[in-house]
């Protein structure tokens, strides 16, 4: 019988990225388990949270370390203090420190946290030194605040090519903001390779125009805080700032209403593109209002709005009229006002949308209720009507996938009996509604759907944790006011084979969410209150391969 070339099968390994494939190979034989270790090493993030993954890691690689330890490329450390006992504190630390110093290939170091990091391993002064020193490093990301955050960018001898990091340590006159001239100089060694940045926690102050020719000439993706009500934001600016970027393009800040300064800035915005601008974008993700202020006349593929409701309506149509994107996300406030939903997508957006999620948040909040026009929309919904207007709002487009999420928060206490803003049809309807049914009604309203896939979610108030599915009640018979309203969350997806509805499996629907675009915002996250949770002591997992 004739026999794979081992050079062929090491060769076939070298491509595949899938963990599950790379585990299974490597119980084959032993020859194959070395190639398959090495694989796993170079593509999979070693992620290191407590004593148990790092001391079985140390195990792993400790087996065969001239075979394996070169071939680590991406780490994560994750630490929460009290994960490392005491008594061996001191070897786990010196066991993380021997893997930093001797992985010679290590690419990618991220720490989520990295002053509980710190202080969980004893604020041990060699931590810090290692991670200043480290060479190769092409991703480095300190996602909150650290007091060396400034310190470690600063010394770092890695060709850094994408950097994310909290700043938030840094200061400003007002405490809020920081120059771009003060993020130029930070960053100044890094700026001719950075082609990724991400600046967490800190806003940036973009309406101050003398940035003395600050250039980053390689970044294609950045992402900051704004604050639209503080500052404006200068298109001229970013295009001379980035002039190559083409990639994502993002602004988190706070919803704000639409000013005469913001109209003003749109409108020099749109002129100086006609000078110069980017040839186009992947990705734009922001507060409607903000992105409106940018004004983009470049092509953009995926564009990302939050904060749009009835009240930034206008904004929302010149954004999608000068900027029709393919792949379009919206963050709708009902309680803004339900008729937003009313001619939702301009003429223009049609002929090219095929990918839409429409994020629809119905509350009864009374800091969220504006005008008494809101308040009367929200107690007569009713969910025909409202379906029949979605439907209606997106004739035109030549759809293809459609994410829909439902959200509903409800509390009675905020409101005296019998006046609470909502409408209990409405409210019961989302509770009862037919998943399937509604899946059907839109792949018979648009005949290029290939998926749907489809969110509902309430709950009382703010303060209570998302259950994975189904509902749920309070353990207490005497919380009257949860009892009657409850918590529910309910998801699928939905394909349509030759006319025929199929329903998916969860794992093949999130695959396909992530695959097709159909994510969501970081605030939507927050506002669905999806954790991750910490696992239980002692049910954290080690590494996925033992010796």
């Amino acid at each position: 019988m004739p026999e794979l070339n081992w050079d062929i099968l090491s060769s076939m390994c070298g491509h595949m990225r899938d963990a599950p494939t790379l585990l299974s190979i490597s119980l084959t034989c032993r020859t194959l388990r070395a190639v398959a270790a090495k694989r796993l090493l170079e593509t999979q993030v070693v992620s290191l949270t407590d004593t148990r993954s790092i001391l079985s890691f140390h195990q792993f690689v400790n087996a065969d370390r001239a075979a394996r330890v070169p071939f680590v490329r991406k780490l994560k450390i994750d630490v929460v203090p009290g994960q490392i006992a005491e008594d061996i504190r001191a070897k786990v630390v010196q066991y993380l420190l021997d893997l930093l110093t001797q992985a010679t290939s290590l690419e990618s170091l991220v720490l989520p946290h990295p002053n509980p990091t710190y202080r969980a391993l004893g604020c041990d002064p060699r931590f810090l030194a290692v991670i200043s020193q480290l060479s190769t490093l092409r991703e480095l990301a300190l996602e909150h605040w650290w007091a060396e955050n400034e310190e470690i960018v600063s010394n770092t001898p890695s060709p850094l090519r994408t950097l994310r990091i909290s700043l938030a340590i840094l200061s400003h006159s007002d405490d809020r903001l920081l120059e771009p001239d003060r993020l130029y100089n930070l960053l100044e060694r890094l700026a001719p390779r950075l082609e990724v940045l991400e600046v967490l926690d800190r806003a940036v102050a973009f309406d101050d125009r003398s940035h003395n020719g600050v250039v980053f000439p390689a970044m294609r993706s950045f992402k900051v805080v704004t604050f639209s009500h503080v500052n404006l934001v200068w298109t001229e600016d970013l295009v001379q700032m980035f002039p190559a970027l083409d990639g994502t393009l993002s602004f988190d800040g706070l919803h704000c209403p639409f000013k005469e300064a913001h109209r003003r800035a749109r409108e020099l915005n749109r002129a100086s593109q006609l000078q110069k601008t980017w040839k186009s974008l992947d990705r734009v993700v922001g507060d409607v209002n903000v992105i409106c202020m940018l004004g983009l006349s470049c092509p953009v593929r995926h564009l990302m709005l939050g904060g749009v409701c009835g009240h930034s309506k206008d904004q929302l149509g010149d954004t999608l009229r000068t900027t029709p994107p393919t792949h379009l996300k919206l963050s709708i406030d009902l309680s803004h006002g339900m008729h937003i939903i009313e001619d939702l997508l301009p003429p223009e957006v049609g002929p090219r949308l095929t990918h839409l999620v429409l994020f629809l948040s119905f509350c009864d909040y009374k800091s969220m209720i504006i005008d008494d026009d809101d308040l009367v929309q929200m107690q007569t919904a009713q969910w025909p009507a409202f379906l029949a207007q979605v439907i209606a709002a997106l004739e035109g487009a030549r759809l293809t996938h459609l994410r829909i999420v439902l959200q509903c928060f409800i509390n009675r206490d905020n409101w005296p009996p019998g006046s609470a803003p909502y409408s209990t049809d409405f409210l019961t309807a989302l509770r009862t509604i037919g998943e399937e049914e509604l899946a059907s009604e839109f792949m018979s309203a648009f005949p290029t759907l290939q998926y749907v896939f489809l969110t509902t979610t309430g709950d009382s108030d703010d303060n209570w944790a998302l259950p994975e599915a189904g509902y749920s009640t309070p353990d207490s018979e005497e919380d009257d006011s949860l009892m009657l309203q409850g918590q529910w969350c309910s998801s699928s997806g939905w394909r349509s084979v030759n006319g025929t509805l199929e329903r998916l499996a969860s794992d093949e629907e999130e695959e396909l969410i992530e695959v097709n675009d159909l994510i969501l915002m970081k605030e939507d996250h927050a506002a669905l209150k999806l954790r991750n949770p910490t696992p239980p002591a002692g049910e954290t997992t080690g590494w996925l391969m033992y010796d």
